[in-house]
C-alpha cells in the first residue's frame, strides 16, 4: 500500500491507495457538492382592476314625522284608533281580554243592548242582521231579509213593504200608511194609502142577553187529545180542537168523532152556521203562526168537517202579532192582536180596520196561539166578549175600549174558547178540570143563553 501526503491549505490528509495492476492512476478530480434545485409554483397573471369611477357623496334626508288622522293615535309607529282597537283600547299598549270587544275606549264583554250580540268584532242585531241571521255567521240568501232570527223571502207584491221586520201592504195598513211608520191618526183608517174617515158599520144588531148556567157537558179527550184551543159553532155541530185532532160533535148531544187534522185557525159566522179555516197565503194557520199574514178563510163543511176546496179570499192581509183574539159574529167575525182590531164582513171578505183598542187585562189563556169569543154589534158598534178571568165574561165597545160585565160566575175553570148558536140559543165553552159546570179532564159543554138578533135592545 502507497500512503501519500496531500498537502492543502493549512492541512494535509494521507491518502491510502491500492496498488493497481496497470500501474499508478493520477488522481481524480475532486468534484464540489451543489445545492438541489427546487421548483419554482407558476404564478397566475393578476387580471387587470378597471378604475373604479368616484361616487359622490349622498346628502342625508332627515327623518319625516308620521302624520295620523284625528280619530288615531300613533302606537309603536303605527296609527290605530283607540276607540275600537283591542290591542290599543283607549291608549297605546291597552290589550282588551281574549272576548272583549273595544268600544268608545272601552273594554265591554257584551255589545250593551237588547238583541245585541258581539259577532268576531262586530255588535249585530241576531234578529234582523243579513249577515248574522239568528247565529253569528249564518248569512241569509240573497233577496232575502232577516226577521226575529230567521231567514224570509222579501216582500213582493203591490204595495207591499217590509216594515219593521213584517211585509205590509201600505195602502191599507194603519200604522203605515203610504210609507212605514206613518200612522193615522185615531179614528181614521188607511184606504189607498190615504188616512180617511172609515166606512161605517153595518149589518144585522146582535147582542148577547145573558149567559144560562143550565148545561151540559163530555168529556173530549179521547177525540180530540188534550187541550189546544180554537171553537167554532156549524147549524149542527161544534168543532173543538185539542192536541192530537179537531172534533167535531154533535150540537145536542155532544158526541163526537175526530178529523184526522189539527186546525187552529177556526171560525164561524153565527148567522149561516158556516165554518171557516184561517189561511195564510194557501197554507193553514197553526201554532206557530202567530205574526202570520190572514190572506183568506177557508170554507169548512159544517156536517162532515172536511175541507171542500173552496176558500173567500179577504180584501187586504191582516198581520196578527201578540195577544191574538178571534171572535165569531152575526155576520162578520173580528179579530184583535192586543193592540189593534178588524172586522171582516161575510161573506164579501171585506176587512176593516179598527183601530187601536185597549181590552181588559185576562188572566185565562189558551194553551195555543189565539183565545176565542164573540162579536156583538149593537148601538152603532162593535163589542169583543171574551173570558176575561175564571169567574166573568166581559164585552169591550170598539174602539173606545169600555169595557162592561155580560156575566159572572162561581168558577169557569181555566176556560179561554167560547162561542155562542143563535139558532140553539146556547153558548159553547172548553175548559180543563173542574168548574161549576163539570169535574172532569177536558170537558166541552153548554149551556142556555138569552140573544137578541135585530131588536137588540128589547128587554
Amino acid at each position: 500500500m502507497v500512503a501519500a501526503v496531500l498537502l492543502s491549505g493549512c492541512g494535509a490528509r494521507t491518502v491510502l491507495r491500492e496498488p493497481s495492476d496497470g500501474g499508478d492512476l493520477p488522481d481524480a478530480p475532486v468534484m464540489i457538492d451543489r445545492p438541489a434545485v427546487v421548483d419554482v409554483p407558476v404564478v397566475p397573471d393578476v387580471p387587470v382592476v378597471p378604475d373604479v369611477p368616484v361616487v359622490p357623496d349622498v346628502p342625508v334626508v332627515p327623518d319625516v314625522p308620521v302624520t295620523c288622522a284625528d280619530f288615531q293615535t300613533l302606537c309603536r309607529g303605527r296609527c290605530v284608533d283607540t276607540q275600537n282597537d283591542p290591542s290599543h283600547c283607549g291608549g297605546c299598549g291597552s290589550v282588551c281580554a281574549p272576548g272583549q270587544l273595544c268600544l268608545g275606549g272601552r273594554c265591554i264583554f257584551d255589545c250593551g243592548g237588547p238583541g245585541r250580540t258581539l259577532c268576531g268584532r262586530t255588535c249585530v242585531d241576531l234578529s234582523s242582521d243579513l249577515a248574522n241571521c239568528g247565529a253569528c255567521g249564518f248569512a241569509c240568501p240573497p233577496g232575502a231579509t232577516c226577521s226575529g232570527g230567521r231567514c224570509a223571502a222579501a216582500c213582493f207584491g203591490p204595495g207591499q213593504m217590509l216594515c219593521d221586520g213584517v211585509c205590509v201592504d201600505v195602502r191599507s195598513d194603519s200604522l203605515n200608511c203610504a210609507a212605514c211608520g206613518r200612522a193615522c191618526p185615531p179614528g181614521l183608517t188607511c184606504s189607498d194609502a190615504r188616512c180617511v174617515m172609515p166606512r161605517p158599520l153595518t149589518g144585522t144588531p146582535f147582542r148577547i142577553q145573558s149567559l144560562g148556567t143550565m148545561c151540559r157537558a163530555v168529556e173530549h179527550n179521547r177525540v180530540t187529545g188534550d187541550d189546544r184551543g180554537g171553537i167554532a159553532v156549524s147549524l149542527s155541530g161544534v168543532f173543538y180542537t185539542g192536541d192530537t185532532s179537531t172534533g167535531r160533535f154533535d150540537l145536542d148531544s155532544l158526541t163526537g168523532a175526530p178529523l184526522g187534522r189539527v186546525d187552529d185557525g177556526l171560525v164561524s159566522d153565527l148567522a149561516t152556521g158556516q165554518v171557516y179555516s184561517l189561511r195564510s197565503r194557501g197554507r193553514p194557520v197553526n201554532m206557530t203562526g202567530e205574526g202570520d199574514l190572514i190572506t183568506e178563510l177557508a170554507l169548512v163543511d159544517g156536517v162532515t168537517g172536511a175541507l171542500d176546496g173552496r176558500t173567500l179570499p179577504l180584501s187586504r192581509e191582516i198581520t196578527l202579532r201578540g195577544d191574538v183574539g178571534i171572535f165569531a159574529g152575526y155576520g162578520r167575525v173580528a179579530f184583535h192582536d192586543g193592540t189593534r182590531a178588524w172586522q171582516v164582513e161575510l161573506p164579501s171578505g171585506v176587512v176593516t180596520d179598527l183601530g187601536p183598542v185597549s181590552l181588559a187585562p185576562r188572566t185565562s189563556r189558551c194553551e195555543s196561539w189565539a183565545y176565542w169569543g164573540v162579536v156583538e154589534f149593537f148601538e152603532g158598534a162593535l163589542h169583543l166578549t171574551y173570558v176575561r178571568d175564571m169567574t166573568s165574561i166581559v164585552r169591550t165597545r170598539v174602539p173606545e175600549g169600555t169595557t162592561t160585565t155580560v156575566g159572572v160566575f162561581r168558577s169557569l175553570s181555566d176556560m179561554c174558547s167560547f162561542t155562542v148558536s143563535p139558532q140553539r140559543r146556547r153558548w159553547y165553552w172548553h175548559h180543563e178540570g173542574g168548574s161549576q159546570f163539570r169535574s172532569g179532564d177536558e170537558s166541552l159543554g153548554f149551556c142556555d143563553a138569552s140573544l137578541a138578533i135585530g131588536n137588540v135592545d128589547a128587554p
